[in-house]
């Protein structure tokens, strides 16, 4: 089990995405109530629905990601799906999830963290591929340059862990992976890095 201090760090992120997802919901409704009485589409109206949608899906996928990742409850792929495209909706990485089965919030944690340590693996953008391995689950980041600098030691097969806020997710990662038995595996081609995550 993750520690208490863990536990703790999860419990506010939950509480803050919590706390956070309900006002940009109201304004969201109130967007579509105006759009509904015919108000004209002006840039800046465009403008304000677009950052709520985008923030919508921000505040979804890191309550995933940084929230309390205990409760039984399986997350579904249509609802990930949706998360996904909003959170990477700016067309820099395109997100292509293929695993057909719900996940629980613990393995579903896993792989966003995962992913969010892989964006920095594409530079210039490209396509991260979730898919079902025989193993566990493997993304594939396919890109015109793959940065490996910094973000992945291939002598021990794991991520580097960046010091700042901005890299937390690194860490939240390893100790995830070392709480709870996980192994990764990295493979790293021309224009493609590779991790299979295996329970």
């Amino acid at each position: 089990m993750l520690d208490k201090k863990s536990d703790i760090a999860s419990e506010i992120g939950s509480r803050i995405c919590h706390d956070l997802i309900s006002p940009i919901g109201a304004i969201s409704n109130g967007i579509e109530l105006l759009e509904l009485t015919g108000a004209a589409q002006s840039p800046e109206m465009v403008l304000i629905a677009d950052s709520v949608r985008a923030a919508n899906g921000k505040i979804r996928f890191l309550r995933i990601a940084f929230g309390d990742a205990s409760g039984g409850t399986a997350i579904g792929t249509s609802e990930i799906t949706d998360i996904l495209a909003q959170n990477y909706s700016d067309n820099r990485l395109h997100i292509d999830w293929r695993i057909n089965t719900a996940l629980n919030r613990q393995n579903l944690k896993t792989c966003f963290l995962t992913l969010m340590c892989l964006e920095n693996t594409l530079p210039h953008g490209g396509n991260i591929a979730i898919m079902d391995n025989s193993d566990g689950w493997q993304l594939d980041a396919i890109g015109d340059q793959i940065k490996t600098d910094g973000i992945v030691d291939l002598d021990t097969q794991n991520f580097c862990t960046p010091n700042g806020p901005a890299s937390v997710h690194y860490k939240l990662l390893q100790k995830m992976i070392a709480d709870f038995g996980y192994h990764l595996e990295f493979t790293l081609n021309a224009q493609s890095l590779s991790i299979l995550i295996k329970p």
